[in-house]
């Protein structure tokens, strides 16, 4: 297993205090809408899906303090900070799981580093 990118580098950091967020916040595996791109088709340089998946080059790192995150879909982050007065959950009517480098996690105030995943599931 490769081991996730740490607080160095060029790493997405986002730090809410005192804020509510919905969405998710992922790395995200980017791939070419054309699978050969020559000097005729450049245009199609920047056009790309994205697709969350684990982190590999570049870590991306969630920091909440008095916040809330609900998360809507799945989230790879490579370190994740919650204190005492923020929290992590899912949308209504589902579940919120978590796995650090593979093992099912509890969501509670703390600070989890490795490969891990926010997933929302049914309840």
């Amino acid at each position: 297993s490769r081991t996730p990118p740490t607080a160095t580098g060029a790493n997405l950091v986002l730090s809410l205090t005192g804020s509510t967020l919905r969405g998710q916040v992922t790395a995200a595996q980017a791939r070419h809408l054309k699978d050969t791109i020559t000097a005729a088709d450049a245009e199609w340089l920047g056009r790309v899906t994205n697709t969350p998946s684990p982190a590999v080059n570049n870590g991306v790192i969630v920091r909440l303090a008095r916040s809330i995150w609900t998360v809507t879909g799945p989230s790879h982050l490579t370190r994740l900070e919650i204190t005492p007065d923020a929290q992590v959950l899912a949308p209504e009517g589902h579940s919120l799981s978590m796995t650090v480098d593979g093992v099912p996690t509890p969501i509670r105030p703390g600070a989890y580093q490795g490969r891990i995943l926010l997933q929302p599931g049914t309840p």
